[in-house]
Parts: structure tokens; sequence; C-alpha cells
């Protein structure tokens, strides 16, 4: 046993590291498969938590991946939660071995840290066949800021691994001896995270096309090792469930925002989420975009073997050493050509300085579709990172005799370990209160019990009740769910299925197996009208959030009367014209409306949308004025729509392309108001999408966008 750990002697050095590392990151108590509550945080945890949840426990179906309970209606799959499909096809077929509340994402982050030094270990082992140079210089790769900022809350994306595989083959191999290897890895990486199959696939073309300018091989042998790949890597993706959503459903929004700037690798600090990596470099303002995806600071360390190799730079004798290449010249000029495109590529078509735009490069729609494939064109320069610290490390090692840059890398990395202490510290301390979140409410224990599906009443890709209502589902074994987030979902069966809801909730046409959950309070004051005279509607309130359930009224406790009955209309003022923002849910919309983009405004979403405010106490007619623009393109040319006023029919209207901004009024007698509350519904005809336009992926049928109201006498 002695001998054996002696032989082995790196790699139980790098279990020991891993483990001690893993405790640091996430803390001991949350190792164990049963322990859930660390990942239902809030944080991207949740979403990979809750959809493995959702998969486990659901029957196999072809795909293999597919997993239609989370997002009742509309469907997803076990690639689109960030869930590792790899892991959860595994652990899915030991279902009968494991425990209800199971988790496998310690053991993931486990791996992890271990591949993550091995590999590297091995990178540098093969060039400068010392274990101990090797061994140092592989810690400098857990301890790259960059890859803390993924690890311990975004699974699938921490494994870096998978790139430090990519630079492995690419330095010591020549393609043609390496395409099993090559064939293995992209399969791989499309179980694990779409992102680094995007980088593998763009990595290995570049590869393979500038090793056929060097040998000048036939090129049909190219197309068939590609036409090989295809084919398999098609068949992966199938089966794991990434066709569950449309091909127009990969775009997003985000390309040449979710970008690298020129500094990002200078900047030591994520302010957005308080992540800190350094002592000594200070943060560096970038916009929101470059800081979340574009975070790519490199480490003090890296920085120190730079300057060092610069000053020696100027000595002829160093010079010398450090710009030659006599081993496997060949392949790292290659990989510096593939850095220069990668980098490119990262810092998409707005290369910024700083705060400050340099380059913005105009282009055509479709070709920005097509990029926004891969929209987080920040994350591309993950590989260059690696290869950069590679080569410093290598390049210093080249220089110095054995002994002396043995106590260079030693003393460097003390001094990156010393600067990413503030992180270190910060991480050890969060794993004591990262808690989940909990609703505390006795109501949601007994209404959980007894019902197992749990539905939003405005359904959508990204719920803002998803954290507050992840831990309960799993903990009370709901079978399924509307309410979710998705890092990509079928945007045209949502909206279907948000329209479907809305039918149904207008019709007063609940499931009796189903809570409601109510999102918002504008959506409450449009429920509590529809249903004030049914007799069999529960409302319920707990931790500030709403429910409804059919059949449960007499279940309703003191405080849910209490509260369900100040509810009401919020008060239109008399000649005072308010703004409106899907983000105020709190205003004077009901079901039917959706956001603008981030900009002023509601978008009127499906066939019928309504607005429902109170009025002060009066006797005369009132006039509504709606301020707002109709959605129209070449292939619709005017909208129609009528509008009722408390159900009852009131006008028609036909707006044109040519209007830009209309000015719609509604005459409000003064017998349409029924105790003082107005509820004005559009019912539209012939909607079309931005998707049906060819404008963009977004499959709402829009109507009307109304940015303001007024209401004044008459």
């Amino acid at each position: 046993m002695i001998n054996f750990l002696f032989k082995n002697k790196i790699n139980f050095y790098f279990l020991l590291i891993s483990f001690f590392w893993l405790i640091c990151n996430i803390g001991i108590e949350n190792i164990s498969f049963k322990s859930i509550e660390w990942l239902y945080n809030g944080q991207d945890g949740t979403l990979h938590q809750l959809g493995w949840y959702f998969f486990k426990n659901d029957i196999w179906r072809f795909p293999l991946g597919s997993n239609p309970n989370y997002g009742e209606g509309f469907g997803s799959s076990i690639v689109y939660t960030d869930s590792i499909p790899f892991f959860a096809l595994i652990f899915k077929l030991l279902k009968f071995l494991i425990p209800g509340n199971f988790q496998y994402f310690s053991l993931w982050y486990f791996i992890t840290l271990y591949l993550q030094l091995y590999v590297s270990f091995k990178i540098l082992k093969k060039f400068t066949n010392s274990e101990i140079y090797s061994f140092v210089g592989s810690l400098f790769f857990i301890i790259s800021p960059f890859f803390l900022y993924r690890f311990g809350f975004h699974a699938s994306v921490s494994a870096h691994w998978i790139l430090l595989i990519a630079l492995y083959l690419g330095l010591t191999y020549r393609t043609n001896q390496s395409k099993l290897s090559w064939l293995i890895l992209i399969i791989f990486s499309s179980l694990v995270s779409y992102s680094f199959t995007i980088m593998l696939l763009l990595f290995y073309s570049l590869l393979r096309i500038f090793n056929f300018f060097y040998d000048k091989k036939n090129f049909l042998i190219i197309l068939k090792d590609f036409l090989i790949i295809l084919i398999f890597l098609l068949i992966t993706l199938y089966t794991a469930g990434y066709f569950e959503v449309r091909m127009t459903d990969t775009l997003g929004v985000g390309f040449g925002v979710y970008k690298f700037n020129l500094l990002s690798i200078f900047d030591s600090a994520e302010t957005i989420n308080n992540f800190y990596s350094s002592w000594i470099l200070p943060d560096i303002k970038l916009s929101r975009g470059e800081e979340l995806e574009g975070f790519n600071y490199i480490g003090i360390g890296s920085i120190i073997i730079f300057i060092i190799l610069f000053g020696f730079s100027f000595n002829k004798k160093y010079r010398k050493k450090i710009f030659s290449s006599e081993n496997n010249s060949r392949n790292i000029k290659i990989l510096t050509l593939i850095s220069a495109f990668f980098t490119i590529w990262a810092l998409s078509n707005k290369i910024s300085f700083g705060p400050y735009t340099l380059i913005d490069i105009p282009l055509n729609k479709y070709f920005f579709a097509i990029l926004s494939i891969a929209k987080n064109t920040g994350r591309m320069f993950w590989i260059v990172n690696y290869f950069i610290l590679i080569s410093l490390i290598l390049i210093m090692f080249k220089i110095f005799d054995k002994k002396k840059s043995l106590i260079l890398i030693i003393l460097i990395f003390t001094i990156q370990l010393i600067d990413t202490t503030s992180l270190i510290n910060s991480r050890f301390n969060k794993t004591k209160s990262n808690m989940a979140l909990k609703l505390k409410d006795d109501i949601w224990f007994d209404l959980f019990e007894k019902y197992k599906t749990v539905n939003t009443t405005n359904p959508k890709s990204w719920s803002p009740l998803f954290t507050n209502f992840s831990y309960m589902m799993e903990k009370y074994n709901i079978k399924k769910t509307n309410l979710v987030i998705q890092a990509r979902s079928h945007r045209k069966a949502i909206a279907e299925s948000r329209y479907s809801l809305y039918k149904d909730l207008r019709e007063e046409k609940l499931n009796p197996e189903t809570i409601y959950i109510v999102d918002g309070l504008s959506h409450l004051r449009h429920l509590k009208y529809i249903y004030q005279k049914n007799e069999s509607v529960g409302f319920f309130n707990g931790d500030n959030f709403w429910s409804m359930i059919l059949n449960e009224k007499k279940r309703m406790r003191r405080s849910d009367t209490e509260k369900f009955a100040k509810i009401e209309p919020k008060l239109l003022e008399i000649d005072k014209q308010e703004s409106l923002s899907i983000r105020n849910r709190d205003s004077y919309f009901g079901l039917g409306w959706s956001h603008n983009l981030g900009k002023q405004g509601i978008w009127s979403d499906g066939p019928i949308s309504s607005l429902l405010f109170k009025v002060d106490k009066n006797n005369r007619d009132l006039e509504l004025e709606i301020f707002c623009s109709p959605y129209l393109t070449e292939k619709k040319q005017f909208l129609e729509f009528d509008i009722y006023v408390n159900n009852l029919f009131n006008k028609k209207v036909e707006l044109k392309k040519n209007q830009k901004e209309e000015s719609i009024k509604i005459l409000i007698k003064e017998n349409y108001s029924q105790n003082n509350e107005v509820k004005v519904d559009f019912h539209f005809k012939n909607l079309i999408s931005p998707l049906d336009a060819l404008e963009s992926p977004d499959s709402r049928k829009l109507g009307i966008l109304v940015k303001h109201i007024r209401i004044k006498h008459i």
C-alpha cells in the first residue's frame, strides 16, 4: 500500500488538495449527496438542482434528456437547466440506489478540481520533465480567478479541464494522431455544457485547417473526419434533448454585450455579485455584460511572471531563450494563431478599452442571429487565458535553471495565493450562511402536502418567483410545475401555454389539482375581479406571496380573508398621466401583458389584454386616453382590435403602419363603472409575432405597446 501511494504520490496529493479546496469553497457540511439546501440559495445551483430533481423523478422518455414536467405546458430538457446531462443520465439509471433528496454537484466539483490539477500538471510535465515544478505550476490553475469565478455556483461551465485537455491535445499531438480523442472530447463536452462544445468545435476546426496548410494532405480526409464528428454529435445532441427547443430558440440577446474587454485580464473584481479576487489590483469599471461574462482576470501571479519575462527580454541572451521554440514549434505557432482568432471573437463586434468603445462594427441581422447562438463571447477568452498561463510558466522554466525557476514559481504562487485570500475568506465564510431560501408560513406546508402541481399565473422562461418556491418543490415532492428558469426555452410553446392559461383563468376553468402562484399584485387584482363571486376558489397569503386553489375557499384563514378583502384595483387619478412598466407589479395592468426588453412601456401579449383600475367617486362620464404604438410590419400593415369596458363592447379600433404613436380615447360612461372599478379589455385580431415577421426569435403575439395612460372628466 505504501509503495502504491509513493508511486502515485502526485495523484494522492491532488486528491487531498482537491478535497481541501472543495471544503473551502462549498463547506464540509455540503459534501454529502443528501445535502441539497446549499444549492437552493437563489444562485445558479438552484436551477441545476431543481432541473435534476424533476428529471430524476420522471419516467424515461425519448429523447433521453427530455424533462417535460419542469415547464408544464411547454417542456424542457435536462440540457437547458445546466444540470450536467452526463451525470444526470448516469444517476437516473441508478435511481433505485440513491435517496429521495440527492445531489451530485459536490462530486462534480471535486472531480473538476482534481482534473484541473491533473491535466495542467500533464501539460507542464510534458514540456519541463520536472515533476516538482509542474506540481507547483498546476496549483495556479485552481486559484486562477477566472476559474474560481465559476467554481462553486455554475457547475457545468466550471469544468475548465475540458479546455485544458483541448490544449494538451493541441500542444502535444498532431491532429491526425488524435482524431479519436477529439471525437470523444467533443461528444463528452456536449453532455456537460454547449459552451464548451462550441469552443472545441471551433478550436478543432482551426487546428485541422492550419495543419492542412502545413501538411498539404487531401482535403477530403478532413471533410470525412468532420462528417464523422457531425454525425455522432447530432445523435448525441438529439438524445440529450438539445432539440426539445427549436433552432431559433437557441438565439439569445447579448452578442456584443456579454463580451471580453481589452482590460478584462486586469480587472480583478466583478462588482455585480461582489466577487473580489485581489488585494492589490483595483476594480476597473466595465459594462455589466463585460463584468458578468467577460470576467477574465488572469491573476497577479501571471502578471508578475510576464513583467519578469518582459524585463529579461531586453537581455540578448535571455531574449533568445524566451522566443525560441525548439520543441513543438509548429503546434505553438498554430495555437498562437488560434488564440488570436478566439480573442477577436471574444471581443465581438464592439471592441472596448475600459469604458471606451474603440470599434463598433454594424452587423447584418441574419449574421447577428447566427453569432447570437454563442452570445456569451467573453467565455471564448478562457482557452486563450489558459494558453497564456501555460506559456508563461513554461518560458520561466526555460530561461532559468531548475533551482531558480522552482524558487521563483513557489514565491510567485505564494504571492498570488495571499492576494486571493480575500476571495478565499469570503467563499469560506459564505458556506456557513449559504442556506436555502425557504418559505416559512405554515400554509405552504399544508398546501404542498396535498397538491403536487405548482404553477404560476404568468408562465415564462425566467420566473421572478422561482427562487422562493424551488426548495419547497423538491422538499414536498412536487410532480409538475411551470414556475421555472431555463437557459433556453421553446418560446412559441411558452407563449401558447400562457395564452391558454389566461383563457382558462378568464373562463374560471381552474385545474382542481393545481396550486396557482399569483405573479404580482397586478395579477391578483385582476383575478379577484374575475373570481370575487366564486364560492369555490380560495386565496391564500403566506410570506407575502398569494396563491389560488379551486375548492379551497373554506380553508382560507382569517388573515387570508382580511388581507384579500383589502385587495382592490389601483386608483387612477384624474388628469394624472401614468407610465407603465412590466417591472412594476403593482400597476394598472392585468392579464395579457409582457415586457418591452427593459424599455419604457408594456406590450399586449396574446389575443386579450386587460387594464384594471379604480376611479374617484363621481357622477360624470370619463375619458381614458391610451398612448400606444402598434406592432406592424411589412407582412402586417394594419392592426384591428375591439375594446370592451367592464365586459361591454365600447369601440372598434384600426391602426395603420405609418402611425408611429397613437392616442386612443375610450369613453367611460358613469353607468359603466361598477364600484368605481373599470376593466378595459383589448380583443386583438390576427396577431403576429416578431418571429413570424423574421425580425427576431421573439414568439410573443404582440398588439400594442402602451407607454402611458391618463383619465379625465369630459
